[in-house]
């Protein structure tokens, strides 16, 4: 029997944002390497990054220190492709060097900035994921605590591979030797949660 979400224009359109504290992660060399790995020319490798990703997030949970999620439904796919095309490029203006992208299987890398800073305790990394799925509703209300946030990478563990439509994976900043400021985080990141 047929699915009548997977068969409709309806779409859901989520962002799920996570700081974490640079100083004991080694998260952007591994979402490096994932992203490098990754076959993102077709579904099953977009939701395998989806997968390990997801796994990633959960595995470096005592490093967050910022929380953001939302999740919205559209009635078609014309008007969640513009807002996802618009919260790609919102995230992508805050990167202040992108140094690896990995877009339909097509890998594009730059040299990375030979800026060494102090990873002292105000050291971050904002990882953002983008998904668009066939869900009729949202997937989650906002997200604003430890709980919720691990409650919704639950939810995205257990999504079936023939809902994913479209999924980014952004983090900033790119280098391993680069991370933002407190100042960074007021600055473009202030709309997320601070947890710890």
């Amino acid at each position: 029997m047929l699915n009548p979400e997977l068969n409709n224009d309806i779409v859901t359109v989520t962002q799920l944002q996570i700081a974490l504290s640079a100083g004991g992660s080694s998260i952007q060399s591994q979402l490096s390497n994932l992203s490098l790995k990754a076959d993102t020319k077709t579904p099953t490798g977009l939701y395998e990054l989806l997968e390990v990703t997801l796994e990633q997030f959960l595995e470096n949970a005592l490093y967050w220190t910022h929380l953001l999620g939302s999740s919205e439904t559209f009635e078609s796919r014309e008007a969640a492709e513009a807002v996802f095309e618009r919260l790609s490029l919102q995230e992508r203006g805050k990167f202040s060097a992108e140094t690896l992208s990995n877009v339909e299987g097509i890998i594009t890398q730059a040299d990375q900035p030979a800026v060494i800073q102090d990873r002292g305790e105000a050291a971050y990394v904002v990882i953002t994921l983008l998904l668009g799925t066939a869900h009729d509703s949202p997937l989650f209300s906002q997200i604003d605590t430890i709980s919720a946030m691990k409650t919704a990478l639950s939810q995205l563990r257990s999504l079936s591979s023939d809902y994913l439509l479209v999924f980014e994976l952004l983090w900033s900043p790119q280098a391993q030797t680069d991370t933002l400021s407190v100042q960074d985080m007021a600055t473009y990141y202030g709309n997320m949660k601070a947890i710890a």
